[in-house]
């Protein structure tokens, strides 16, 4: 333990880059391939399990991780190695592909837009290597960078959004229920499954100088809402609904529309900074958490370049477009969601265990 080292605005800034990065860029093609017409409203009804979940985790938090590090709680309530150990691997394997499949995503990306002639290993070493070195300098160095970042992204992303107001056509949101409620119901768990990404702030609650406050958790969870609505609703009113769904970046896509005047008409370039801030973010934070699940009372060097470089190789290995993307829409999020149910239980399965347990100190005490 490092000890207080951030504030509370930090874990609401890094709440809306990474999380935001996820929601914007890796669940609006699931959700218009799942949802299509319907996937905006998918959006909006996947609020009130959102809001429900963001005050379960504030209970978790008043109720155990603001006094006590859940990784401690881990250590005390399990009393078998073997089981701390499982535990401990499948957390640090949850956020371990959290980190390859944002550096894999990336990597195709950038190679299919801009780096068409770039050698891999530029792309993917070079880039792996700024997150490391983020990582291995802490969590405060982290958050300073998202600090400073989102400011700069969110210009952008209003520029994109009122830039192409005359390209939309909100008449293409209707008609709704096309193809009954199936469709609908199955976007709300994919939207759902980006937005319970925010279990990770309980991993980093020990090091919060000051406490979170529950109105401004919710704040946040609106703003990653309308992260996915905006850019959602601008796909599928700008390309259609049928035309967004074949495509595999849409929130990009959109600004190859956009331009300022009879001049300038390739903005294109500026959401490059947007969408590798939030992946910088979101992977430099998993490996964080992963370093922490696995040095946790011994400090070893090794463990944090092992497992970037676990990532790297990850990456390389031949996978093209089309097949991750089916990976993730079949698999990932599913299995994601379920996951972070999971963590939610564990971590409230101590909580309560040790809440018990101070209980019965306390009457053998009186």
């Amino acid at each position: 333990m490092n000890g207080k080292l951030i504030s509370a605005v930090h874990i609401y800034v890094l709440l809306i880059m990474s999380t935001g990065f996820m929601v914007h860029v890796l669940i609006i093609p699931v959700l218009l391939t799942t949802s299509n017409r319907d996937s905006w409203l998918s959006v909006i009804f996947s609020a009130v399990p959102f809001i429900i979940w963001i005050l379960l985790l504030f209970y978790l938090y008043k109720k155990g991780t603001k006094h006590e590090d859940i990784l401690s709680l881990l250590h005390k309530k399990c009393k078998y190695k073997a089981f701390r150990f499982l535990l401990k691997v499948i957390l640090g394997a949850y956020f371990l592909l959290v980190a390859l499949i944002t550096l894999k995503f990336t990597y195709i990306w950038a190679k299919g837009n801009y780096a068409l002639e770039t050698p891999d290993f530029v792309i993917i070493i070079m880039f792996a290597v700024v997150c490391y070195f983020a990582t291995s300098k802490g969590l405060l160095a982290i958050c300073t960078i998202s600090l400073l970042s989102l400011p700069i992204v969110s210009i952008f992303g209003f520029i994109v959004g009122i830039g192409n107001t005359p390209n939309k056509n909100y008449e293409l949101l209707f008609p709704i229920f096309e193809n009954g409620y199936s469709e609908f119901f199955k976007g709300i768990l994919y939207s759902c499954s980006g937005l319970f990404d925010i279990i990770f702030l309980l991993f980093l609650t020990p090091y919060i100088k000051n406490k979170l406050k529950a109105k401004w958790l919710l704040v946040t969870g609106i703003m990653l809402i309308l992260l996915i609505l905006g850019p959602l609703t601008g796909a599928i009113s700008e390309f259609g609904p049928h035309e967004a769904a074949k495509m595999r970046n849409p929130a990009y896509e959109e600004w190859r529309l956009l331009k300022l005047g009879e001049h300038m008409t390739r903005l294109d370039f500026l959401s490059i900074f947007q969408w590798l801030s939030g992946s910088f973010v979101r992977i430099s934070l998993s490996m964080f958490i992963v370093n922490r699940l696995f040095t946790y009372r011994k400090r070893s060097a090794w463990v944090l370049p092992t497992f970037y470089s676990f990532v790297i190789i990850g990456v390389y290995i031949p996978w093209d477009a089309h097949s991750f993307f089916l990976f993730l829409k079949n698999y990932y999020f599913p299995i994601s969601l379920g996951v972070e149910i999971g963590i939610f239980l564990l971590f409230l399965l101590l909580i309560r265990s040790a809440g018990e347990q101070h209980g019965e100190t306390t009457n053998e005490q009186g």
